[in-house]
């Protein structure tokens, strides 16, 4: 088994490429497949969210692709958000995040605290890869937003979606119509095919 310095998801790691993780995603994505909630059941899922899992990474790094898994915790509540990465298999923190009042930080173990008013810029920098949390917000509860520019839910139903420029699989779902595994992709030219998976805990 293979073992990640504390700087695992900070910079970028040569692995032996393996087997591909995901499957293609079709070129034409059919309109998302909506459950209706309350508004009131649509309002406290905004207000207080919470989940941990798994997560792998894949990207490109000159010419070389890197393979990152690890885990983490996610707290998000009206204002703020809290997330914390863990090195697998380890399970050593190697980074937090935490946004509130619309300034955005990121702490590593043994460096100075990184500050920007843009989260999803500051990950850019650091990382050398788009890792879109501002999105994931709304995604790790099935929201997402029509062509409308509504935000629906979605029924529990493996079906693709494309949300600012990344596509969402939504692969498998616990029963209670929480998703379970989030696949989420896009390509770009400072890191290739950016490839994100997310698998969620079950809920105790």
């Amino acid at each position: 088994m293979i073992h990640f310095s504390i700087r695992l998801f900070l910079l970028p790691v040569s692995l032996t490429v393996g087997s591909a993780l995901l499957s293609g995603c079709q070129s034409l994505t059919p309109p998302p497949i909506v459950a209706k909630a309350s508004p009131t059941e649509a309002a406290i899922q905004k207000l207080r969210f919470a989940c941990s899992g798994k997560l792998f990474i894949r990207y490109s790094m000159q010419g070389k692709e890197q393979q990152l898994p690890g885990r983490f915790d996610w707290t998000q509540s009206e204002n703020s958000l809290d997330i914390q990465l863990y090195s697998s298999p380890l399970g050593q923190t190697v980074a937090r995040i935490h946004e509130e009042g619309g300034q955005a930080i990121l702490e590593q173990p043994g460096k100075s605290s990184i500050s920007s008013e843009n989260l999803d810029q500051l990950l850019l920098e650091v990382l050398r890869y788009p890792f879109p949390v501002s999105g994931m917000k709304e995604w790790l509860h099935a929201r997402v937003k029509n062509p409308d520019g509504q935000a629906v839910t979605l029924s529990p139903e493996d079906q693709t979606v494309e949300q600012d420029g990344w596509k969402l699989r939504f692969v498998s779902w616990y029963a209670a119509g929480k998703p379970k595994r989030i696949d989420i992709s896009r390509y770009t030219e400072q890191a290739g095919e950016v490839i994100i998976q997310l698998v969620l805990d079950a809920e105790e």
